[in-house]
């Protein structure tokens, strides 16, 4: 199952065979292996949240970590903040993001660790797993929502050794982009820019059920 550049599907995050987010995302560039996509700012999206009766825990990575590791959780509207290209491999632990920020600054590469993808009749599973590295364009880098992963273990969530799994997978990708690896080599940021033709993209019918073929 291959799409076209211009086609929106629905990137969704499952958790327990239950959706966890869903994103509507343009298709940019479909090579089997590798999948490009567009994720533009103001794009309603839906994200996990507690539910409306249950007591508020101290910070976000707590109550997701709790929702997850109880099974429950609400889904609520959000609007996606920048502008974001996401480059994902077949089998890869991760995705690298490329945004443009409005006020002109650049930041370098976000790493989302994740579980691999596999493709549905709508678009993509997989499932965000905490923890993030950012990795600045001189190829410093640094952990981003250690905590997250923490609460997520400590919640009982995750095990230790997905934990650890996903911090190794974390410092591959670092030691790609020292050694400017693709896609750190490529022209990404510099050079492509959306077609301007595509429209926003929008969830479709059936973005809140699990599309197994």
């Amino acid at each position: 199952m291959t799409w076209s550049p211009g086609e929106t599907i629905v990137l969704q995050e499952v958790w327990r065979d239950r959706v966890w987010a869903a994103r509507p995302m343009v298709v940019v560039r479909d090579e089997g292996d590798l999948l490009v996509l567009w994720f533009p700012k103001g794009t309603r999206w839906k994200a996990p949240t507690t539910p409306p009766d249950w007591p508020r825990e101290p910070n976000r990575g707590v109550r997701l970590a709790t929702c997850a590791a109880r099974g429950e959780w609400a889904l609520r509207d959000l609007l996606w903040e920048v502008d974001t290209l996401s480059l994902t491999r077949a089998g890869d632990w991760h995705s690298v993001w490329v945004s443009w920020p409005e006020d002109g600054s650049d930041w370098g590469w976000y790493i989302n660790l994740q579980r691999p993808f596999r493709r549905s009749p709508i678009g993509l599973e997989t499932m965000d797993l905490a923890l993030d590295v950012l990795i600045d364009l001189d190829r410093s880098w640094r952990w981003k929502d250690e905590d997250e992963l923490e609460a997520f273990v400590a919640r009982g969530a995750f095990d230790e050794e997905l934990a650890e799994r996903v911090r190794d997978e974390g410092e591959r990708v670092v030691q790609r982009a020292l050694r400017n690896e693709p896609p750190f080599s490529e022209p990404w940021r510099e050079e492509w820019r959306p077609d301007p033709s595509w429209r926003r993209p929008e969830l479709v019918e059936g973005w809140d059920r699990i599309c197994r073929s």
